[in-house]
């Protein structure tokens, strides 16, 4: 018999009559098997030279699948591909495409059509209706079973395999014939009989305290061991605790319970990219273990996966990449952390991580229905195919259906919720309360675009450049402030695309992408609601486009929001079910007390930790009834990521300051001196950005203190006499060009740019600096109202006031009386009065407001 190939050929799409009746259904499934078996390419390659034999399938993907055909019954046949295994029909599209071959072809129709219903020979078959069996078929001696380890009660019924027995496909010597799908089966069959066993020794030894799970550096809350037990002892379990309950913990302790049991030695964990350091160093600050993260380049990949580190973690998009990686390295323990990222059961990942073979598999998610039942369906297949049967059972039990089969409610739920219990755990926060710990922190690194890392290398290049003149005299007034500006505009990098170039008609934040899946996660998992910091509300925005789009009700509170609304705003997020989120920029969440929120996430990290205690303890704070979940989204690389390595540290100092039994005596008070060593540290801790910073050859004086104004006129001057630059004139000149230009040239650009200034000074503790930017920033936005031009002194500013903006209606009265409180305020240091942190904040919230309203009423 010689090789056959199938070509596609038009066949007729078949169509359920009645998605309500099991046996309408059942012969549906097997048409749709047919249908495929004509409408797609097959090699099929004949492997006993027999029509009754067994035959090699490869189908369109290229997989290769072993095919026995019995008898001429067809009832009898069997498949060794998972469908056949699985499906509860009998048979798949393999077997329909050799049926189709054997009706095609003139003389193995007429060899096919002379078969029997029921071989002469002994026959090993599968059976996969009702349950995965093995099936005696043909006639039989007692001596062939006892031979052959298999014990029947009569030809016909269920075959038991002993232990120690090993079957092989085929025929034997004695003219028993083994199909192929037997050899999946069985091992099927055994693999859930010692898991069943090893379940239940487990869990009698954990009640009788000869199994502990106090196997890490910290004690577990009596939930979290509870979670452990159910990990190890099932094996193969899924985990759907709320968010901010500790999954990661309980994953780790499973494991390690697992590698004391000599049943665990390589443990490989799947994650989202932006938690890949988080379980690194959860692994290691608990189990003492190191743990490698396969990412970088094929060549470090290599070397991470020829570690002999028990834990190796990697992210869900390099699976399909590294699956033959993967299938190689056997891991012992597959950890599926955010298992809903891969729940639809077509995707290409979920096919991948089917692949991965595992004797143990943890399924972690908080949210294991999200839309759909079919989620939870998704999910349980990973875990345990047999528990939930074939998607078109599934639908039919649990899924009310018209008779086309849309879907439009579910049934038998608390059957549902029996099947699926032995290996499905999940609790509420509600629930264990009382156990929870007050605050719980994880932070979340994301990528960046190539967009946005080649923005935020050069803005850090920049600012290095200005750094290196810092080294060798002190800077001016205008340096500072470019300097500060480019750290600014790096920062806005590592947060979104559009935040640097608002008309780029390209986007990209990995960062909001992480936000958006984090949302609905969160959201999922019932009324839990959810503070959102940023320092600027253009993130705000962005963030609140991506509410939009999950259909998540929100509130966006900053500095731009009348006073006067915010309470109603605020009562509203308390009280209004459908409200999700509060959006609050730093300055817009001051003071407030928000303990109906459990859960806070920073979008960006500013300089002082401070500011991150204070968002934070808008819903941590007296009055909390619920543990508060915190998550910080950093950047992966860039000046955020040597920002939050600087965070630490000065936590350190400012608690060891507090601390009774501290050893510290000294402290440096803020200066712009100690910013450019913090900044210093910050850089350090990063790679060089794209481009080499250069060494100046030569540094000009110190000139006398002076206005930025008139230093920046002089420069200006000399460049356009033609003087001779000094190396430092000639960078900051061209650095300050460079961001001129990147700021815009709105007749609004100027006030947003001195407000931001003034956000980033106020962080970096200068106070005085920031209140006169901020009397900077509400001027601009005041001048921009006029119709004709206007001097630059405070005076020329007030004549137009009282001449044109006023009777006009233009200008408020209220913006006019903060513009003379602000002007005041920068007239404080002369007189030796010190401005303390709570002034120049509100200093900063006041002008914030106004001149986002002016800006709103003016246009741009």
């Amino acid at each position: 018999m010689k090789r056959l190939r199938l070509e596609p050929i038009r066949h007729p799409q078949p169509q359920c009559q009645d998605y309500n009746d099991e046996p309408t259904i059942r012969q549906f499934e097997r048409e749709m098997r047919v249908h495929r078996a004509h409408v797609e390419p097959y090699e099929l390659t004949p492997l006993d030279g027999r029509v009754d034999g067994a035959w090699r399938v490869a189908g369109p993907s290229g997989a290769a699948y072993h095919v026995d055909i019995v008898d001429g019954s067809g009832e009898h046949d069997a498949c060794s591909c998972p469908d056949f295994l699985t499906n509860d029909i009998g048979t798949c599209k393999h077997v329909e495409a050799v049926l189709r071959a054997l009706s095609g072809v003139k003389a193995l129709r007429t060899t096919y059509a002379r078969l029997g219903p029921v071989p002469s020979y002994p026959v090993v078959t599968v059976r996969a209706q009702g349950g995965l069996r093995l099936q005696a078929l043909g006639k039989w001696r007692a001596r062939l079973l006892t031979t052959h380890g298999l014990s029947i009660a009569e030809p016909g019924q269920t075959v038991r395999v002993e232990t120690a027995t090993s079957l092989r496909a085929g025929w034997s010597d004695a003219g028993v014939r083994v199909v192929h799908a037997a050899i999946p089966a069985i091992e099927r069959i055994r693999l859930a009989q010692a898991l069943a066993r090893r379940t239940k020794d487990l869990a009698r030894a954990f009640d009788h305290g000869k199994l502990g799970t106090d196997v890490l550096s910290s004690p577990l809350f009596p939930y979290q061991n509870d979670g452990v037990k159910h990990l190890a002892a099932s094996g193969r379990a899924l985990l759907a605790d709320d968010m901010g309950l500790g999954k990661t913990v309980q994953a780790i302790a499973a494991c390690e319970v697992l590698r004391r049991r000599g049943e665990a030695q390589r443990i490989l964990i799947v994650t989202p990219a932006s938690l890949k350091d988080q379980w690194a160093r959860e692994i290691k600050r608990y189990a003492g273990e190191t743990a490698v993260v396969v990412a970088g380049n094929p060549g470090r990949r290599r070397e991470a996966f020829a570690s002999d580190a028990p834990y190796k973690i990697l992210n869900y998009e390099l699976t399909w990449r590294e699956l033959g990686k993967l299938q190689a390295l056997d891991a012992d323990v597959l950890i599926l952390d955010e298992a809903q990222r891969a729940k639809n059961f077509r995707t290409k990942t979920a096919n991948t991580l089917r692949a991965i073979p595992s004797r143990f598999l943890f399924v972690l998610t908080g949210t294991p229905v999200e839309n759909r039942l079919d989620d939870l369906y998704s999910l349980i297949q990973l875990v345990d195919p047999e528990k939930l049967g074939p998607l078109w059972k599934f639908n039919l039990e649990f899924h009310k259906q018209t008779d086309k089969g849309k879907v439009v409610g579910y049934k038998n739920l608390s059957l549902l919720r029996e099947r699926i219990a032995p290996v499905v755990l999940r609790r509420r926060k509600e629930e264990v309360l009382l156990q929870l710990p007050p605050l719980t922190a994880q932070t979340r690194y994301t990528p960046l675009s190539p967009e946005q890392q080649n923005l935020e290398e050069e803005y850090r290049s920049k600012a290095a450049r200005i750094m290196k003149i810092a080294e060798k005299r002190a800077l001016t007034k205008k340096e500072q402030e470019i300097l500060m500006m480019l750290l600014l505009k790096a920062r806005q990098a590592c947060n979104a695309l559009e935040l640097c170039d608002p008309k780029s008609r390209k986007k990209a934040s990995p960062k909001l992408d992480e936000f958006e899946a984090l949302a609905g996660e969160i959201a999922a998992q019932g009324t839990a609601k959810i503070l959102v910091f940023s320092e600027w509300v253009e993130m705000l925005k962005l963030a609140a486009e991506r509410l939009d789009a999950l259909g998540i009700g929100y509130e966006m509170l900053h500095g731009g929001v009348p006073t006067e609304r915010r309470p109603a705003l605020l009562q509203n997020f308390r009280e209004d079910p459908s409200l999700r989120v509060l959006l609050s920029s730093d300055a817009g969440g001051v003071g407030l007390n928000l303990q109906v929120a459990s859960y806070v996430v920073h979008l960006d990290l500013p300089w002082n930790p401070g500011k991150l205690d204070q968002r934070t303890a808008r819903a941590h704070r007296l009055g909390q009834t619920r543990g508060v979940s915190v998550t910080y989204l950093c950047s992966e690389i860039g000046i955020e990521r040597g920002i939050e390595g600087t965070l630490a540290g000065k936590r350190a100092v400012r608690e060891a300051t507090l601390d009774a039994s501290s050893t510290v005596d000294e402290l440096e008070a803020q200066s712009f001196s100690l910013f450019l060593k913090q900044l210093r540290e910050v850089f350090d801790q990063l790679a060089e950005p794209g481009q080499d910073v250069r060494e100046e050859e030569e540094v000009a004086p110190q000139p006398a203190p002076e206005s930025a104004a008139v230093a920046a006129l002089k420069t200006a001057a000399a460049l356009a006499a033609g003087a001779p630059e000094t190396a430092e004139v000639a960078e900051v000149a061209e650095v300050a060009a460079q961001v001129a230009h990147a700021a815009g040239d709105g007749k609004h650009a100027r006030a947003r740019n001195r407000l931001r200034l003034a956000e980033v000074v106020l962080q970096s503790g200068f106070h005085s600096d920031a209140v006169r930017a901020s009397y900077e920033a509400l001027a601009a936005a005041v001048r921009s109202l006029s119709e004709t031009p206007i001097g630059p002194t405070h005076n020329a500013l007030v004549a137009c006031i009282y001449r044109e903006l006023l009777p006009t209606g233009r200008l408020p009265m209220a913006a006019h009386g903060v513009l003379a409180r602000l002007r005041d305020m920068t007239l404080l240091e002369e007189q030796d009065v010190a401005v303390d942190a709570q002034m120049a904040s509100q200093a900063v919230e006041d002008a914030r407001q106004w001149v986002e309203r002016l800006s709103s009423q003016g246009g741009s």
